[in-house]
């Protein structure tokens, strides 16, 4: 065919696809493209004079030699294509995305210009997964089968389906930073604020879980159900459940006001991919699971938003705090994901924000239901004092809170000092407050501070005082 056909169906202004002008000294290499377009595919494409030929097999290649799977031959394609992957814009022939599944070289068994006339193709493969012969047998104008032969990499029953090679994973933290990191080895993406969680799928089904084990796969179904429209056997995301607000900031204050009303409007930010088809991808570099993460989710839902970053930080922490955002997260291109807090990845918060402990609150002659909480920070198993938050709850958030510090009632301080509040109410320290604040004073006690919501995906035992680097 030439490629006059496959030049003719592209604008190279606005796809990325090799237009096949380059002469490359190659010989006898095969690819098999996975292609999540309009409908779902694999493409099977062997070196032949200077150019590919390609056929999409919808089920792709399979190792039973009782399977006759249809390939239907397309437009020939560039020999500098067995090396693309990436995302093929909207508006362009083929949209979707393009992720390389297997490659390596062939051996034709019979000759080959005399077998495409006769259609009739018998070859050997010796891929990175796929080897042994196969053969191509024409039906019709376009239509052909792709068969496997009996030989020593025949398998009599199709392959089981890859396994998750983990199903529990600590979370990466950032360590808190007040410097924005230089140098060309750093990336910047947004903070967003929310509830960080897991997603980990495996034969269509979905647990989402957030980074303390709790199972959030009922409570944001929405979400859950969306994961599942990604066609892979199964996969680990990381990211944020967040409620946006009418500016498009993510708002935690409204993500709690929506789950208490019980509406759906949430959405996940996804920003790391872990594991992919049975691989861990945890020892690879954060840039390369990254533009696997944006091939595997784009274009599925709008519910899933992959998390861009940029490479320059002062104008990504100018735009968070120009947008009233909490900050933004810097991360080492090439850092492996290590399940703890290092830094590899920094926060940088335009304001200050962290979780502490509730262990107690007040009331008075105005607010006899609820007056401020009392909030601290474990050091060395202790829990330290960090002052009190009077406002941020509305009667109903005082009302709620107080059903919840009725369970729990303690008749002792919980905290290490001793604190002098008269109408002090102390209960055990279960539950964890996200709150922001002006400062803390020379005593490390808050001032200004503002209930923002609780956070059910935390540990009691895991909130520490957050000290920049």
């Amino acid at each position: 065919m030439g490629l006059s056909e496959y030049q003719k169906k592209r604008n190279f202004s606005s796809t990325n696809e090799p237009q096949g002008k380059k002469k490359l000294q190659t010989k006898n290499n095969f690819v098999i493209q996975y292609h999540q377009a309009r409908t779902t595919h694999f493409d099977f494409r062997l070196e032949h004079n200077g150019v590919l030929l390609s056929w999409a097999v919808p089920k792709g290649l399979s190792t039973d030699p009782k399977d006759k799977h249809l390939a239907v031959m397309v437009e020939d394609h560039p020999v500098d294509y067995i090396d693309f992957e990436g995302i093929i814009p909207k508006g362009n022939y083929g949209a979707g995305t393009v992720e390389i599944y297997d490659r390596g070289n062939f051996i034709a068994i019979e000759d080959f210009d005399e077998g495409l006339k006769k259609g009739h193709l018998k070859f050997l493969l010796n891929g990175e997964k796929l080897k042994g012969i196969w053969s191509l047998v024409k039906i019709s104008a376009k239509n052909w089968l792709i068969i496997k032969s009996d030989d020593d990499f025949a398998k009599s029953d199709n392959p089981k389906k890859s396994k998750l090679p983990f199903t529990k994973c600590s979370p990466q933290l950032a360590t808190l930073a007040n410097k924005i990191p230089k140098g060309e080895n750093w990336i910047f993406e947004i903070k967003y604020d929310g509830y960080r969680a897991f997603a980990f799928a495996q034969n269509g089904n979905v647990n989402l879980l957030s980074r303390n084990g709790i199972d959030f796969s009922k409570k944001f179904s929405k979400i859950t159900k969306e994961i599942k429209k990604i066609q892979r056997d199964n996969f680990v995301l990381d990211g944020e459940i967040v409620s946006f607000d009418k500016n498009g900031r993510s708002d935690f204050s409204l993500l709690q006001e929506n789950l208490k009303k019980g509406k759906q409007d949430f959405y996940f930010v996804i920003f790391d991919l872990l594991a992919l088809d049975g691989q861990d991808l945890r020892k690879q570099e954060l840039l390369e699971r990254k533009n696997k993460l944006q091939r595997l989710i784009y274009d599925i839902s709008p519910l899933l938003i992959y998390s861009a970053h940029v490479d320059k930080g002062e104008e990504s922490f100018k735009f968070a705090k120009e947008n009233n955002l909490e900050g933004i997260i810097a991360k080492i291109a090439t850092s492996q994901y290590s399940g703890r807090r290092t830094e590899d990845w920094l926060k940088i918060k335009c304001y200050l924000r962290q979780e502490f402990v509730i262990a107690g609150y007040t009331t008075s002659s105005k607010n006899q239901l609820l007056s401020s909480i009392l909030v601290g920070y474990y050091n060395e198993n202790k829990l330290i004092y960090a002052g009190k938050v009077g406002t941020g709850f509305d009667d109903n958030e005082k009302l709620s809170l107080c059903k919840l510090f009725e369970k729990i009632k303690s008749k002792t301080c919980p905290f290490l000092q001793s604190i002098k509040e008269k109408d002090a109410n102390w209960i055990k320290p279960k539950y964890v407050a996200e709150i922001q604040f002006a400062e803390f004073t020379r005593d490390n006690i808050l001032r200004q501070a503002s209930f923002l919501g609780l956070r059910e995906d935390k540990n009691a035992k895991d909130v520490k005082l957050e000290k920049s680097q």
